[in-house]
């Protein structure tokens, strides 16, 4: 089956690097090489995007937007090659289109280069953020009273690459977080070619665990789905080598002899937040599937809500839409066009 999509003028003047919707998908968020950041709300009655407001939020290309959860408010986080991360809270008693709707609420900086991806950990972590850029480092920052948004402590800066690549090299960063409440906090970073599954131990440290295989690429994009009751995790990749990738990852304790040494285990987990054994110890990765239909780089990839359905999208001007049949076998189940007719 294949559709098209219906499209809309933004009003910016330059490349869109990103775009994000909020939890309940009535607003848009896009993000340019213009240095702008403009809002768009969703009309119910005509289900056209209406400009919210529009401002110049970074002194260079912003890359990525990120909205957080909702129980946090209407806040919105960015970051630019100017290697700052900003964070907007809109302020519902200015009017739409001042330019003044969104207020900075802090400025984080620290990065060593151009940052490439940010990301929102799951709302049951607290309010707190990743980044990943061209130093190939990893940080990780909470907002430690979310009553008060203008203070970020950063919790953890983790080098994922021994050497960061040479400037005059592409390059590309990603990161996504297990959204799991059920097992160790788990973030999955994306450096060059290599996926690295980061969780944290018992002692409050985010440690390697394991890789996903088979990358012949630079990683464009990483999207971790959420697990909706099922007993294992699925990761989507897409990558410059023109593929997307569906990985499964099922996990079990270190030491695990029987069911009453896996129920000490879940207990312990629920009453400190952490396992008694090391984490990530036992973490078995499988490729369920690889897709090349973009025929292209894929550069973007996202499972809905309830991770059943993953979107891809790449150089052949298409989203696809990809669905596992009764035998777990992915396959794409309706193409949409971005070409106008």
């Amino acid at each position: 089956m294949k559709e098209s999509l219906k499209p809309f003028a933004t009003g910016h003047e330059e490349l869109i690097h990103d775009l994000a919707y909020d939890f309940y998908g009535r607003q848009l968020a896009t993000c340019s090489s213009d240095q702008h950041i403009k809002v768009f709300d969703l009309d119910p009655n005509t289900s056209e995007w209406i400009l919210n407001d529009s401002w110049k939020a970074h002194d260079s290309s912003v890359v990525k937007v990120a909205f957080a959860a909702p129980e946090f408010g209407h806040i919105l986080a960015s970051i630019s090659y100017d290697r700052s991360v900003k964070i907007w809270e809109e302020d519902f008693d200015e009017q739409a289109g001042s330019g003044r709707r969104w207020k900075r609420l802090a400025t984080i900086s620290g990065s060593q280069g151009a940052l490439y991806d940010i990301a929102f950990a799951p709302s049951h972590l607290g309010l707190r953020l990743g980044t990943i850029g061209s130093d190939g480092v990893l940080r990780i920052y909470d907002a430690l009273e979310p009553s008060n948004l203008r203070n970020w402590t950063l919790i953890s800066e983790l080098s994922v690459l021994a050497v960061p690549p040479a400037a005059n090299l592409q390059s590309d960063f990603s990161l996504t977080w297990s959204p799991s409440r059920f097992s160790p906090e788990k973030v999955l970073v994306c450096a060059l070619d290599q996926a690295f599954i980061y969780v944290k131990d018992k002692n409050d440290r985010y440690v390697m665990g394991k890789m996903l295989p088979e990358h012949n690429g630079l990683i464009r994009s990483v999207s971790w789905a959420p697990t909706m009751g099922r007993s294992y995790h699925l990761i989507a990749t897409g990558c410059k080598d023109g593929y997307v990738r569906i990985f499964k990852l099922t996990e079990s304790l270190k030491g695990d002899d029987g069911l009453e040494d896996t129920v000490k285990e879940l207990d312990a987990f629920a009453t400190n937040g952490a396992y008694d054994s090391e984490p990530g110890s036992d973490i078995q990765i499988e490729t369920l599937s690889t897709h090349n239909d973009h025929d292209g780089e894929v550069w973007k990839v996202s499972w809905n809500v309830t991770g059943t359905i993953l979107s891809s999208a790449g150089d052949d001007g298409t989203i696809r839409l990809w669905k596992a049949s009764y035998s777990n076998k992915y396959q794409c189940m309706s193409v949409i066009s971005a070409q106008q007719k």
